[in-house]
């Protein structure tokens, strides 16, 4: 019988942990909260928080209560004003990388610095670095977005990224940049360890199974990029959230099955898939 092997990084990374944490504390004070958007991509973890207690919302506006809980993706400077001039305490889960990212891009655009930011401009981490950047920030998906720009050679460009992006497309833009050889050019790495060592991990099983599992939210840029990273190089790889979306054709006796997961996806997820391969005779 085929074995399952799942990659030496699992379940919560250090900042998902820390910011569920820190909701349950909180909830814990029995005191009417909300958090600002999902507190992590995952969700399953986000409606059993909701069972608790802790009620999402997508707008400031809708702000009841003294208290609300800020998501492992940070919020804008702006935001946070919003927030303190209601009078209105924050719980901030801010994943360290990310304030760290935060941090680094207002010091670059205060230095006088482009900041380019290499992520998804859709995603609320990267919305958020935008505005530590005002006037000053430009986001690129990758090299290809990096050829519309329009750069001189008298620009002062720092580079970033979001903290979960590939390292290898971090660097595919740093060298584009590169080439337009701008006046002064800043490099500075924010991808978390964790992405990178997940990545990594899963890239090694990848290569040795004949079935890589993903296992993480559909929203979850971390998720996503792990599914990109196996599926360069196995073409049988499936993203799935829970163990409910496994399906029988994928399965054959003697197969090899690989699994990784995002950093918001809950070890008692991985452990329901995996216990449901096991019931279909796999392993």
């Amino acid at each position: 019988m085929a074995p399952v092997k799942l990659t030496s990084k699992t379940g919560f990374c250090f900042g998902v942990r820390r910011a569920v944490t820190m909701a349950e504390a909180a909830l814990d004070k029995k005191k009417p909260i909300c958090s600002l958007g999902s507190i992590i991509h995952n969700r399953q973890v986000v409606e059993e928080l909701s069972r608790k207690g802790l009620k999402v919302i997508r707008d400031v506006r809708a702000l009841k209560g003294n208290m609300v809980v800020i998501s492992s993706h940070g919020i804008s400077p702006k935001v946070a004003r919003s927030i303190l001039d209601k009078g209105v305490k924050i719980v901030d889960t801010t994943c360290p990388f990310v304030l760290n990212a935060q941090k680094i891009t207002r010091r670059l655009s205060e230095g006088g610095y482009k900041v380019l930011i290499v992520g998804d401009a859709r995603h609320p981490e990267v919305r958020a670095l935008v505005d530590f950047a005002p006037g000053n920030a430009i986001v690129v998906k990758n090299k290809e977005d990096v050829k519309a720009l329009k750069l001189s050679h008298n620009d002062r460009v720092g580079i970033i990224s979001q903290t979960t992006q590939s390292t290898s497309n971090f660097l595919d833009v740093v060298k584009e940049i590169s080439a337009y050889k701008p006046k002064e050019l800043r490099v500075i790495n924010t991808i978390c360890n964790d992405a990178e060592e997940r990545q990594g991990a899963a890239r090694e099983i990848a290569k040795v199974v004949d079935l890589m599992l993903v296992v993480g939210g559909k929203d979850s840029a971390n998720t996503k990029r792990l599914f990109e990273v196996c599926k360069a190089i196995s073409n049988n790889t499936h993203l799935i959230e829970t163990e409910k979306q496994l399906k029988n054709e994928w399965f054959r006796s003697g197969k090899v099955v690989g699994i990784t997961s995002g950093a918001s996806t809950p070890d008692w997820i991985i452990k329901k898939i995996v216990d449901k391969i096991k019931q279909k005779g796999v392993v």
